[in-house]
């Protein structure tokens, strides 16, 4: 059998026994035998103290009665000790024992939680022995806790004797029905336990030793599931497996009803899984942080003096500025017209329009000076849902960015990968590299591929500054060289995959769509599970966010990405640069 550790180092005492006051355990007549202290005992108890506790049970009448260790007592009467250790069940020593020498169990799997949990509480399950001939005691049921609880530091175990007349055989068949037929605490119910804990008293430290869980995961816990709401929100879904990250996510939402609802209802569809919730939560955090990012541009904007207008107050001849004719931004600045307006397509700030160009003296692009009529109801509430499902659209193309770069970021961290992940890494860089199918040439060194490859490597502000350190910044390990091969790759795959390859309108860009889904299907090899909206580019589909549709089956926050300024003749409610950008090289054209 193997004895599997996964942390070293000096760990600090169990905890020492309970103990009772001589004079309590006295007064009780039943106590008391007649015996003489051996002079040997009697010498280290002086020396020492009582070291094996009293095994001693609470009667009726809340009553200390001595089951075993009346010798132990009357030495410590000889000796004027004050106090013995005591136990509530019978121990034995550690040392006394034998482990079973044919136990069935290869692999002990002593880790770091579970001998935590033995040196925090104590063995909670008797080990159960047999006295053989020679007067060995062996562990026939318990080996695992017995090797746990010397790594622990433990010196005794609870202990049950074996029945007399078990035979041999029935000793490994104990060890097949103990092990086979025993159920483990689902994550709910391990959830409910650790809280019922607290509730109860019990330190977070205590909790997280005996759970074998961060500290940090239990205050979680707590903090979630003492909020009315956020528990709410967890009972919502009972049958899901609500994991710590996800309980965390959860309290970042405590007062936004809205999006606990929409994290709840992820969680609680019949096939939910960790990636549906993750989706789910980064698109709230999407969402959370572009109305933070258009509160703060606003509040600018106000202390500045502009002028702000709901898109709604504007006359059908108002226009934002990209599209004027032979002005820029900043000389538009010092027109009386301008008013800005929130931007729905980023949701993130607001954009500069000019209320009234012709009034002001601007020219506007051919066929729009507002006199092709009005337009009807129905007209102006087709726009208007256009406008939403692109907003929609972009916030969830946003999300998945996030998850996406997050998950290649941590790729790229690790150090050791399976075989045939390295291999398949390995081969997507040299299909990259020497079939030059990925504008490879085109945009490396590029700023926006520059900063993306700077985050996959975890480089700080500073290292981030000079592209031509980078290498001198990672680690110098060479098991990670597949890992840094392909984040250089991977953020010239990742600076083109911009949010125009989602788009299957009037905006759809094939130069971008194609070579961003078969990117995709490169991540999705690797492991990577694809959100909604990425299957819909690799299954060149119009994404519909309405539609349940699981993450793809696989068999293994970052910023979104600048985009370029509008600047286009087409008579359409949005900037056609920012949407339909054109190739970035002739491989992305031909793809």
């Amino acid at each position: 059998m193997t004895n599997v550790k996964t942390q070293a180092g000096v760990q600090t005492a169990p905890a020492p026994w309970p103990t009772l006051t001589v004079a309590e355990l006295t007064a009780h007549p039943g106590n008391v035998r007649d015996i003489e202290a051996p002079a040997d005992l009697l010498a280290d108890v002086k020396d020492n103290g009582v070291v094996e506790p009293l095994y001693v049970v609470r009667t009726h009448g809340d009553v200390p009665q001595i089951i075993d260790g009346f010798q132990r007592l009357a030495t410590a009467v000889a000796a004027g000790l004050e106090t013995v250790p005591v136990t509530p069940r019978p121990v034995i020593r550690i040392d006394a024992l034998t482990p079973h020498p044919k136990n069935a169990r290869e692999d002990l799997d002593l880790n770091t939680p579970f001998v935590e949990s033995l040196r925090a509480e104590g063995c909670r399950i008797p080990v159960k022995i047999q006295r053989l001939g020679g007067g060995v005691l062996q562990v026939n049921d318990g080996n695992r806790r017995y090797f746990g609880a010397q790594d622990a530091g433990l010196t005794h175990l609870p202990y049950e004797w074996e029945d007399d007349d078990r035979d041999e055989a029935g000793q490994f068949l104990d060890m097949i029905t103990t092990a086979q037929h025993r159920k483990g605490l689902t994550t709910a119910e391990m959830n409910q336990a650790m809280f019922s804990a607290a509730e109860a008293g019990a330190q977070v430290g205590r909790i997280a030793k005996a759970a074998g869980v961060r500290q940090k995961d239990v205050r979680t816990l707590v903090k979630v599931r003492s909020d009315e709401k956020l528990s709410a929100a967890v009972s919502g879904a009972s049958g899901y497996e609500w994991t710590f990250e996800h309980l965390a996510a959860l309290s970042e939402f405590a007062d936004d009803a809205e999006a606990l609802a929409a994290i709840t209802e992820a969680a609680a569809e019949d096939d939910a899984d960790e990636g549906d919730v993750d989706w789910a939560i980064a698109i709230e955090r999407t969402k959370r942080d572009k109305r933070t990012k258009a509160e703060a541009h606003r509040a600018e904007l106000e202390t500045a003096g502009q002028k702000i207008r709901d898109a709604e107050e504007l006359s059908e001849r108002a226009m934002p500025v990209w599209r004027l004719r032979g002005i820029s931004t900043e000389e538009h600045a010092e027109c009386k017209g301008q008013v800005w307006v929130f931007d729905e397509r980023r949701g993130d700030r607001y954009e500069p329009y000019c209320s009234a160009p012709g009034l002001y003296g601007h020219t506007v692009p051919e066929g729009s000076s507002g006199t092709g009529g009005t337009k009807t109801a129905a007209q102006v509430e087709a726009e208007r849902a256009a406008r939403a499902a692109v907003k929609k659209g972009n916030v969830d193309w946003d999300a998945a960015e996030a998850l996406r770069r997050k998950w290649i970021t941590d790729l790229i961290k690790r150090r050791n990968l399976p075989k045939t992940t390295t291999n398949t890494l390995i081969g997507h860089v040299n299909n990259a590299l020497l079939n030059g199918s990925w504008g490879i040439c085109d945009d490396l060194n590029k700023e926006p591929t520059t900063e993306i490859l700077a985050a996959f490597l975890g480089l700080n502000t500073e290292q981030a500054k000079d592209r031509g350190s980078f290498a001198g910044h990672v680690a110098k390990d060479p098991r990670r060289a597949p890992q840094l091969q392909f984040a250089a790759i991977a953020a010239v795959r990742e600076k083109c995959a911009n949010r125009s390859a989602w788009r299957t309108d009037s905006q759809r860009a094939p130069w971008t769509r194609t070579p961003t889904g078969r990117w995709f299907q490169v991540l999705a090899s690797l492991g990577y599970p694809l959100t909604p909206i990425e299957q819909s580019v690799v299954d060149d589909e119009p994404y519909d966010p309405s539609k349940k549709k699981p993450r793809a089956a696989i068999t293994s926050g970052s910023e979104p990405e600048a985009e370029q300024e509008p600047g286009t003749d087409e008579e359409t409610g949005e900037p056609e640069a920012e949407e339909a950008d054109d190739p970035a090289s002739d491989d992305e054209a031909a793809a």
